[in-house]
């Protein structure tokens, strides 16, 4: 089933991810990344528990998740994902997994329906933040917990500008990544009341990581002149590095955990 939506910045992540799910799901960042580990302690799921994974993408969230709860949802607008959490899901015999198609900022659910809802590494390609951080506190039950893992960058204006136009060049669906407070900020603007915040940092080879959104030759040679033009102030973050005839760069990550009062 496909979702049919009317912002064409949804229609732009479909094109882009669409293509791209079975690359997604051997991605080692995705699949194996350090704040899934820390999602997963943080949370420390139970097994009575409704889970909802928000734009699951290959599923890597909703398939660590399930072999601890009793059931969980994988949410997604694109249907070659779904397609892809389905056939692992089935893979690693987790029955407890649905896919459903969906939309993030319009959640087809009833208010209090889950007791932990997540979302990872996909918020930045959502044109209404707020709004989707909204409809995750609205479905979950008073007392559930909210799981969020996403990029974060500086503060600095001009630098944050720099920082996004350096992801939408790699990925045209990419709408923007927040400072940490300002995620903080969103996050208890829904209601919901921060209880941990873990600051990651992660480390890409340039070419997987541009391959990874089929990036064209020239658009890598852009990427990588940005790179070489950064502002002082994202030196910490990116902290490139050319060597072995490749780039090596960071990017940071944040993973929030929250409890709906």
């Amino acid at each position: 089933m496909q979702v049919v939506l009317p912002d064409a910045a949804k229609a732009k992540v479909r094109s882009q991810f669409g293509p791209t799910a079975e690359a997604y799901a051997c991605s080692e960042v995705h699949a194996r990344g350090e704040s899934l580990a820390v999602l997963l302690e943080r949370v420390q799921p139970q097994p009575g528990w409704r889970v909802l994974d928000v734009a699951t993408g290959a599923g890597h969230t909703a398939l660590t998740f399930a072999g601890n709860v009793a059931h969980v949802v994988a949410l997604d607008i694109t249907a070659q994902m779904l397609t892809t959490t389905q056939r692992m899901a089935a893979q690693r015999g987790l029955s407890g997994v649905r896919a459903v198609a969906g939309d993030g900022e319009d959640l087809p659910f009833a208010a209090g329906s889950f007791d932990l809802v997540t979302c990872r590494l996909a918020l930045h390609h959502f044109p209404h933040q707020a709004r989707a951080i909204c409809e995750c506190a609205r479905v979950l039950r008073a007392g559930g917990v909210f799981g969020l893992t996403d990029n974060f960058t500086v503060a600095e204006p001009a630098a944050a500008q720099h920082y996004n136009l350096y992801e939408h060049l790699r990925d045209p669906s990419h709408r923007w990544v927040y400072a940490l407070d300002e995620l903080q900020a969103m996050v208890e603007g829904a209601g919901l009341r921060a209880e941990a915040t873990f600051r990651l940092s992660k480390e890409f080879e340039f070419h997987a990581w541009a391959d990874r959104q089929r990036v064209s030759p020239a658009d890598k040679e852009r990427l990588q002149e940005m790179m070489r033009d950064i502002p002082a102030s994202l030196e910490p973050l990116f902290a490139p590095l050319w060597a072995d005839g490749t780039l090596y760069f960071s990017l940071w990550e944040a993973v929030i955990v929250a409890r709906k009062s």
